[in-house]
Parts: C-alpha cells; structure tokens; sequence
C-alpha cells in the first residue's frame, strides 16, 4: 500500500526545533499543540503569540515555554542512541496517526523509519498470556507480516513479544515488519527481559516512543502509549485479556478513532477471554484466523481519503494577523484542560486499573516461580506439553515436575495425547 505521492513540504530547521519546543512546553500536550497549529499556522508563530494567548488568559495552566537549550540537549541526547524524532509536519509522519486528534507532537524513532508508512494493524494482550494465545498471536503476526503489512504492538510480555518476535521471523522476501511502541524513553527497555527482543526490533524493525529519551516508564504512560498503537493501525486485534486490561484502553482508543476492532473469543471459564468476548458482544469483528483481517484491511485500504495528508499548516510565514480577545483563545483553553486529563492520566471513563502496567521493582524484576509462569501458560484449552515446554523455555524435566506438582494441587489436568489445561473454577 503506497500513500499519495503529494507529500508534506518539508519542515525547516528552525521550524523542527520551534514546533519541539512548543510540544516539551509545561501544559502543552498533544491536543493544544494542534490547535496552536490550526490557529498561528506554525510553531515560530505560535511560539510569537505566547505571549499574547497568555495576557489574554486567566488559567491556573499557563503554559510556560521550553527553551531552546532544553530542546537541543533533548536531541543531542537522541542522537547518542541513534533516534531520529518525527515531527508532525515531516513526511515520515504516518498519515493514520496524524488523523486522531490527540497525535503526538512528535516522536521519536530508532530502525527502519520507511515501516511507518507502510499499512499497519495493531496486535495487543495479555501480559499473563496462555500459550495458546501466543500461539495464535505468532500465527496472525507471521501471516500478516508475509502479506505485506505491519504489526504494531507494545513490547510488553505476552501477546506482544509473540506478534513482535514472529513478525521478525518471517522470511526474506517479506515486505512487511513490526514497529515497537513504547511506555518510557526510546532508549529504556522495558521489561528488561526483552533486551534481546529490543535489540532485534532496533535492527530489524522500529522502536518508537513520544517520550524524552533516558525516561523510564511509569504506569500513567502506558494508556497514553495506546492511542499510538491503535493510531498506527488500521484495526487493532485484541488476544486475551481481562475486564480491567489496558488492551482494552486500546480497544476503545480504536474505536473512538473509527479504526476496526478484531476480538480472539476465548472460553467462557478462562478469565483473559473475558475482555475479547465482551468487545464481541459489543460489535467487535470475531477473529479467528489471518484472513479475517486481512479481508477487512484489503477493504479499508479502498477508503482513499484515509490517505490524505493533513499536514497543511503554514510552515514559513512568520506575521499573521488573528483576534487577539479572551473569547477568541477559547478552543485553546478547553485544549489545555483536554491535556491535562490525558498527561494527569485520569480519563473520566476510564476504569482499567494501572496496576496492570507494574514497574520492574514492583514485580521482583520480572522474576516470577517458575511454577506459576508456567501455569499462566495454561488455559482450559489443552495444551500439548512439548508446545508448553517450548513457549516456556524450560527444561523439559522441569516442566514435568511443576506439572506434577500442579496436578497433586487440583490447578490442572491430563488429557489424551500429552496435553495438559488448567482447571476452570
């Protein structure tokens, strides 16, 4: 899928530098950068009104703007890791995500920078993923990658390191890719055990995140870190997931920016399929293979005007004339208490818990017994024990002794064939 061949003029040096500056000013968030945009056509210019906005302003959230040297010290850091930012305005800019009205200012990215335009579907889930919902979680990845498309995820444990690491093994001729968005700094891996993964998807695939680099994540910024993922995409699949799931906050994101919704059903008795069949129940598409989606991209993708570029702000024009009255700021101001929602992390409906997302120091460095690992691979689907010794990279005695153990505790059962699930209760 190519783009119109009428792309954005590129943005000046200064211009770059003024539109990131305007994005890192205290109380500026995506919202209020675009509408400053739509009303003063530039970031110099609206930089040169500041002034103005805030003498005809009575607001508890002034905006105070970034200086210059914090800007370029910002970069600087950047390069040092090998991360270019993408401004709104560049022609890099995915087109899809420019559409949602809360598109990052900017961002930055590390890799193959050409995946960002290319056609993109969202792949989200649990992090206490089953090994069959990272079984189908490959499967899609892999297909959809062969077709020619990329898959967007969160490098988190789970579905997503499956999607990721399937979508990085397909073969050679390949078109497609994957594009990693993360909850801190470009830079920081989080989970740590994903080094390996993060290191792949650097080289082989694109690393993104709207945040400075060197910023580790904390849990309010992962919901935010949502809305890219389902901006990139053209629908957003969702395997397995709880009520309360932030890849549900994806789901929803989805929605609300008119993108298709995909749900993997699940059995009833298994609590991660409780998110999945309730999206069903609400209309989201049923998914059960590769093809479903790819019948509904290969569709959309018809939808022309998805494509247009709206990347149309003056980018030169330093002295505009506008209303300089109190009343006239008025979109401006309703921007800044729109931001101050989505940076407090505090969206009104929403209701999934952030404990989903923990730190690191929270959850003993990732490290959870071996045991317990091992049972949230099961589902009450039964699982072939040589397919639960792969996804789990365990010795296989090992595995056989936890089994064991699992079954003397009533928390799983045998079935014919060597497969194993747990016991629904």
């Amino acid at each position: 899928m190519h783009f119109s061949d009428q792309q954005p003029k590129r943005l000046s040096q200064s211009e770059r530098l003024a539109r990131m500056r305007l994005a890192r000013s205290a109380n500026v968030g995506p919202v209020t950068f675009r509408k400053m945009l739509e009303r003063f056509g530039s970031g110099r210019n609206a930089i040169d009104a500041l002034p103005e906005l805030i003498a005809h302003t009575k607001t508890t959230r002034q905006i105070k703007l970034a200086t210059r040297d914090e800007t370029v010290a910002e970069i600087e850091t950047a390069k040092t890791c090998g991360a270019k930012p993408i401004i709104f305005g560049d022609p890099e800019y995915p087109a899809l995500l420019a559409r949602i009205d809360d598109a990052p200012a900017y961002f930055y990215a590390i890799g193959r920078i050409e995946l960002l335009t290319k056609t993109a579907i969202g792949i989200v889930g649990a992090r206490n993923a089953s090994a069959t919902g990272c079984g189908f979680a490959r499967k899609i990845s892999h297909e959809l990658v062969n077709a020619g498309y990329v898959v967007v995820s969160g490098m988190a444990r789970g579905i997503d390191g499956a999607a990721h690491s399937a979508a990085l093994q397909t073969n050679g001729n390949a078109v497609g890719g994957t594009i990693a968005v993360l909850g801190g700094g470009v830079d920081v891996v989080y989970p740590r055990e994903h080094q390996d993964l993060y290191e792949k998807l650097c080289d082989q695939g694109c690393v993104i995140s709207e945040m400075p680099p060197g910023l580790k994540p904390q849990a309010r910024h992962f919901p935010r870190r949502n809305r890219i993922i389902s901006g990139l995409s053209f629908g957003t699949v969702v395997i397995e997931a709880g009520r309360n799931s932030g890849s549900l906050i994806t789901a929803r994101f989805a929605a609300e920016q008119g993108r298709d919704v995909f749900a993997v059903p699940g059995s009833p008795t298994d609590p991660r399929a409780a998110g999945p069949n309730s999206l069903i129940r609400d209309g989201a598409i049923l998914c059960d293979s590769a093809d479903v989606i790819l019948d509904a991209v290969r569709v959309a993708e018809q939808n022309s005007h998805l494509f247009e570029r709206i990347h149309t702000f003056n980018t030169d024009a330093r002295t505009t004339d506008h209303e300089t009255t109190a009343a006239s700021y008025g979109d401006i101001l309703a921007s800044l208490e729109q931001d101050a929602i989505m940076l407090d992390g505090k969206k009104a409906d929403q209701t999934i818990d952030l404990k989903e997302f923990p730190l690191e120091e929270d959850d003993c460095d990732g490290v959870l017994k071996e045991s317990e690992k091992l049972f949230d691979l099961l589902s009450p689907t039964p699982l072939l024990i040589d397919e639960l010794i792969r996804t789990s990279d365990l010795p296989a005695e090992q595995v056989s002794t936890i089994l064991i153990e699992l079954e003397l505790a009533g928390r799983v059962e045998r079935h014919p064939g060597n497969r194993v699930s747990r016991i629904a209760k």
